[in-house]
């Protein structure tokens, strides 16, 4: 295949990628339960630049906002040796397969450690894992009260972790809602009345008598 030829069927699936991103994953925020704790973790957009793994010369912000109106053009991608093509398409399968994770049985990584950087938290399902960090301002301090999906790691990284929890409960709900409303993944073993008082906080009531 041309090198023109790849970047086409690149942009392609970064079009596509982008939009199943939008759909599912922007505007939601999601809560995972492990170990009778909690994380709760938000996938913006400026970040999806980063999950596909190629070169580009446009902001974060830009590319993703072109690749989910599908005005991407081919010259405005590319690869290098730190950023191979093929890499590139397996993390762009996984982005289609991060919604699918979030109702599926996966494991939680705390403190992974990388050749080039540290993530407190990451999420696998043993194909590719999602590492995070808080944010952090201009000044390097945390903001928010969400971890931001920062990585899109190809395959696990339960090596490169310090501990490894099964996640036991995910729920979602908009951004514009103020508790969570929807139960995307629940261990045959655990109940929803189960979880700590301050976990069943976050919960909507309805979400609980029904379940």
């Amino acid at each position: 295949m041309s090198k023109v030829q790849d970047r086409k069927n690149i942009v392609k699936k970064i079009e596509n990628a982008a939009a199943l991103y939008r759909e599912k994953l922007v505007g939601k925020r999601f809560i995972y339960v492990f170990d009778n704790r909690y994380i709760e973790v938000i996938y913006k957009a400026e970040n999806f630049r980063h999950l596909t793994g190629v070169e580009t010369f446009l902001t974060a912000r830009r590319f993703y906002s072109y690749a989910a109106r599908r005005i991407l053009a081919t010259s405005q991608v590319s690869f290098s040796s730190s950023h191979p093509y093929d890499l590139c398409l397996r993390k762009l399968q996984h982005i289609n397969e991060v919604a699918e994770m979030a109702g599926s049985e996966s494991f939680i990584l705390e403190e992974i450690k990388t050749n080039t950087k540290s993530y407190k938290f990451g999420t696998t399902d043993l194909n590719f894992t999602l590492c995070m960090n808080r944010e952090l301002d201009s000044q390097g301090n945390e903001k928010g009260d969400c971890f931001i999906v920062q990585s899109l790691r190809d395959g696990d990284c339960f090596k490169k972790s310090k501990d490894v929890y099964v996640v036991t409960h995910i729920l979602s709900r908009s951004n514009d809602k103020k508790k969570y409303t929807d139960l995307l993944y629940m261990d045959q073993s655990a109940t929803i009345q189960d979880l700590p008082a301050n976990i069943l906080e976050l919960i909507d009531e309805g979400l609980i008598s029904k379940s």
